[in-house]
């Protein structure tokens, strides 16, 4: 494995072992208030950000940067030329206190994938057993920490250790949050061993720990998602008159038995009892629809240009005094308020780049993946802040099986001629 992979691999697991709650716990103030700028970027994106100029060095000259990558892969050259552009927009006209979202959670999702855009087959099947060991022993400790009711990192949240009452208990596992945790159970869902004996134990793991977790939509996601692939495969099976359908049917019927004995076992024991206490519109889910509200709060200067972290926090403050949250649960709403009229629309532009360049890529389950994240993250804040989900999406994107056609050598065609330095 290549250097620049295997500094890509160790961010992958930095993020997914160190939280922004064990940060908090051991005193780098990596989210409170106060400390220097470099205490407030993860671990993980200064891993990606070394891999990427070494995986730079590792094909060419290191001059030419950015034409290289688009000769190699136009959506993530756009992407990244998004990136950098809102960061210098920011910086000039909201100031340095909305840079450290895109510093620390888009920018490295670009950064890995340029940085797997070339990998191997047994690199990306390393990186996938990574993950999916990763994202199984967090499953299991949260599992334990639901037994227990009791989380081995404490949550902090304004820089106070919070503590969930017992009806409410949720774990955390190795992760900040939560709804984290939901999310990366959908994304290591995607990521389940092909086949044998492990497959059907790790997909209970997780669905377990998706339980655990307490994620409704990302519980949603989870079953529906199931629900359109074997569907969709039955009925294509059915078209094609495949006589192995009629198996396929009866071992989707067994696997869907177990794992309604599964939940249920689940739920009996208290695992899931948060969950089933919130299957309605709650005040949670109102507040998200409340939150809209801020629109009408801003002035005009704020509408073109974007709102500075402080301003931001004062119009907030409101929805905190009636409802007891603090942040905007919607990072859609987060970045426009950030970015305004001017910024956001380079914005959404990269964001879709980066979209486009994970649909191209993938097969059915990771395009369902990549749908379930994007409307996972949209009812919540998981991508309006510091994040490891992007770069953890990314890398589970590049890990499945990939459309036929969609694999593209950097040392083919006309990524070879500028990988070589020869620049048309």
């Amino acid at each position: 494995m290549r250097l620049a992979l295997g500094l890509a691999a160790a961010a992958i697991a930095v993020e997914q072992c160190v939280s922004a709650n064990l940060l908090t716990w051991i005193g780098v103030p990596y989210v409170t208030d106060g400390g220097a700028l470099p205490l407030k970027i993860h671990p993980g994106t200064y891993f990606l950000l070394l891999a990427y100029p070494v995986h730079l060095a590792e094909h060419s000259r290191p001059n030419q940067v950015f034409w290289r990558l688009y000769g190699a892969d136009r959506l993530l050259a756009t992407y990244l030329a998004a990136m950098v552009f809102c960061l210098s927009y920011a910086l000039a006209t909201t100031g340095s206190g909305n840079l450290i979202v895109l510093i620390d959670t888009f920018l490295p999702a670009g950064l890995l994938a340029v940085v797997l855009l070339d990998a191997s087959e047994q690199a990306l099947a390393a990186l996938r057993c990574l993950m999916q060991v990763a994202i199984a022993g967090n499953a299991m400790l949260a599992l334990a920490e639901m037994w227990c009711h009791a989380t081995i990192v404490p949550l902090y949240l304004n820089d106070v250790a919070s503590h969930f009452a017992d009806e409410e208990f949720r774990p955390t596992a190795l992760y900040d949050h939560p709804l984290t945790g939901g999310v990366m159970m959908l994304i290591g869902l995607a990521l389940a061993p092909r086949r044998g004996f492990m497959r059907p134990v790790y997909i209970l793991l997780l669905g377990a720990g998706l339980i655990a977790f307490g994620g409704r939509v990302a519980v949603a996601v989870a079953v529906l998602s199931a629900a359109a692939r074997v569907g969709l495969a039955m009925t294509c099976g059915v078209l094609r008159r495949d006589p192995r359908v009629v198996r396929s049917l009866l071992s989707c019927c067994a696997v869907a038995l177990l794992g309604c004995v599964a939940a249920s076992a689940a739920l009996a024991s208290g695992f899931g009892e948060r969950l089933v206490g919130h299957l309605y519109w709650d005040p949670s889910a109102q507040i998200r629809m409340a939150q809209w509200s801020l629109l009408g709060e801003l002035d005009m200067w704020q509408v073109v240009f974007g709102t500075p972290r402080d301003q931001l926090l004062l119009l907030i403050n409101p929805l905190w005094l009636n409802s007891g949250v603090e942040v905007i649960e919607n990072f859609w709403l987060l970045m426009f308020a950030s970015l305004g009229v001017a910024g956001f629309p380079i914005f959404f532009a990269g964001f879709s780049e980066l979209f486009a360049w994970c649909w191209r890529r993938s097969q059915a389950t990771g395009r369902t993946l990549l749908i379930g994240v994007v409307l996972v993250a949209s009812t919540s804040n998981s991508l309006g802040r510091k994040s490891i989900l992007l770069v953890s999406l990314v890398a589970a994107i590049a890990c499945l099986p990939r459309v036929a056609g969609a694999r593209r050598d950097w040392q083919e065609d006309t990524g070879g001629r500028l990988a070589s330095g020869i620049v048309p």
